[in-house]
């Protein structure tokens, strides 16, 4: 799930479940949680997908440690690259894709190998 900040950045969470009806459950509970806090999603998709991701927790400052993403999303799948900082990110997500749309995104959370 992609939400965005009031400074206007993007941040991604990630969530890994059994199913994809569990996915779809957990994605409305989150999506309700963040609209009634005000707090803009930009996507949410269900993918299956090999990745793993270190559990979700909220950042408990600014100074936590930040892993940036590319999220790239057309009709069809999603893309998640690790970046390795700030700057090649974005200047990969303005880029962009053929016929879908990428962001970058920063996660407290960091992917497993």
């Amino acid at each position: 799930m992609l939400t965005q900040n009031g400074a206007g950045d993007i941040n991604a969470s990630f969530v890994t479940t059994e199913t994809l009806e569990q996915c779809h459950q957990k994605e409305l509970m989150v999506e309700g949680v963040f609209t009634a806090s005000n707090i803009p999603v930009i996507e949410s998709r269900c993918i299956q997908s090999d990745l793993r991701f270190s559990e979700f927790g909220h950042a408990a400052s600014s100074s936590m440690i930040r892993y940036f993403y590319l999220v790239k999303f057309d009709d069809a799948l999603v893309q998640i690259k690790n970046m390795p900082d700030w700057s090649t990110c974005m200047t990969q997500a303005k880029q962009g894709t053929v016929s879908g749309k990428s962001y970058c995104s920063s996660s407290v959370q960091s992917l497993k190998n």
